[in-house]
């Protein structure tokens, strides 16, 4: 297929998971989880873009540079995207875009993935990349009971609206996006921009957390009769928003102990487990 770009949205600032460091800089598997992922999967991209956050500019600075000392055949085409960040994936995702049109050359086709996502492997992307195009997007899918994000979809497998349990939209069970999304860029950027101009108002988005969400985008794109698709896929992502989460991910991957017993642990010990 035609060249693809990637952008991997990493500008929180690791509040959730109670660190000074950016969840995408959380050691998984003996690295920074960004670094696993950009080389799992960075050679598959024409370039990819990380959009940090600049407040922790200081800590994004240091990691690029020691990457792309180490891994120079993968880093030359890694680009850092700060912006002011704290308004919502979409809106990060839409800053991201913009930044990276200013600076030329960028592909009509991109894959956007958030920084929590741990990829020991390039499966899900391998098989993203090869699907044929459809609409103005692909959302590889899993059918789950109580999935913290629910993707709608009708009989075609047109993504009709995304419900999110935080919201008290729960579903007892439905298709959870795996965190990884693959979009034409103009008909993305398109339904993000639309989005912010009628959401903004005096410095916030009028949502209920003040905040772009993403995956608004699919209503949007789906109402403007240019839906994208979700399809079926065999290749589960790992995520993480907490210091649980983290070593559940450790867990699954067989890197932590499956006794319980042992897996019991203060608040201290997490955070050590994860320096």
């Amino acid at each position: 297929m035609a060249s693809v770009d990637l952008y991997v949205v990493a500008a929180g600032n690791g509040s959730r998971i109670n660190l000074s460091t950016p969840k995408a800089l959380v050691p998984i598997a003996g690295e920074p989880c960004l670094t696993t992922t950009l080389r799992s999967i960075g050679s598959k991209f024409s370039r990819v873009f990380v959009v940090t956050n600049e407040r922790m500019a200081d800590s994004w600075c240091a990691y690029f540079e020691d990457f792309q000392e180490i891994n120079p055949h993968i880093g030359q085409n890694v680009i850092n995207l700060p912006i002011q960040s704290g308004l919502g994936d979409g809106h990060a995702a839409l800053q991201g875009i913009l930044s990276a049109e200013k600076l030329g050359n960028t592909s009509e086709e991109i894959v956007v993935a958030w920084g929590d996502v741990f990829f020991p492997n390039a499966e899900i992307i391998d098989e993203l990349l090869s699907a044929r195009s459809a609409g103005s997007g692909l959302l590889p899918v899993i059918l789950e009971r109580d999935p913290y994000v629910s993707i709608h979809v009708n009989s075609r497998m047109q993504c009709v609206s995304a419900d999110f349990s935080r919201y008290g939209e729960g579903n007892p069970s439905g298709f959870h996006d795996q965190s990884v999304f693959r979009f034409s860029r103009a008909r993305l950027r398109s339904a993000l921009c639309n989005l912010h101009n009628c959401l903004w108002k005096n410095g916030r988005y009028i949502t209920s957390a003040g905040e772009l969400t993403f995956l608004y985008s699919i209503h949007h794109l789906y109402n403007a009769g240019r839906p994208a698709y979700a399809y079926e896929t065999k290749h589960r992502t790992l995520t993480f928003n907490t210091a649980d989460d983290v070593l559940a991910v450790r867990r699954e991957l067989g890197l932590l102990s499956r006794d319980p017993a042992q897996l019991e642990c203060t608040a201290l010990d997490r955070e050590a487990q994860l320096r």
